[in-house]
């Protein structure tokens, strides 16, 4: 069943619609598409997955694995511009089913005055103790980003 859309599986779900992500869509291609995160990993958060149902970075196409690199560093470079980031994590968590190749991309901010100063997964923990954000403000962010790859 690699491959197709699995109506279980949220990132299939914010793929085809059934649930909606603050914001919209931020980037696609033909085999990517980006939206801001639902989970609580920060304010600009960004996930970039698959559009079709992989469980592993092993099941890639040549053409999934071929236009990774280029999304991360498009996604990566927006942030930093749009939001003001001064460093994107990009972490890959695969390990609650139903499994779906996913990065997530996480701005820190300057002066990082959210969470005294934390960096790496010290500050990730805090952002989980938090809780998601705004759906209004994550909006607002994903249209920053998507704004500043329009202008690029």
């Amino acid at each position: 069943m690699t491959g197709m859309i699995k109506l279980h599986c949220l990132a299939c779900q914010t793929i085809a619609g059934t649930k909606a992500v603050p914001g919209g869509v931020i980037l696609e291609n033909d085999s990517w598409i980006a939206d801001h995160c639902l989970g609580a990993f920060g304010m600009g958060a960004i996930v970039l997955k698959t559009k079709a149902h992989r469980e592993n970075l092993w099941e890639l196409t040549p053409e999934e694995s071929s236009s990774l690199g280029f999304a991360l560093k498009t996604l990566s470079g927006a942030m930093v511009e749009a939001l003001g980031a001064e460093r994107v994590y990009v972490s890959l968590w695969v390990d609650q089913p139903p499994y779906h190749v996913h990065f997530v991309l996480q701005p820190r901010y300057p002066g990082n005055s959210e969470a005294w100063g934390l960096k790496g997964w010290k500050l990730q923990l805090v952002r989980l103790f938090r809780g998601k954000p705004d759906s209004t403000k994550a909006a607002e962010a994903s249209k920053k980003i998507r704004d500043y790859l329009s202008l690029a």
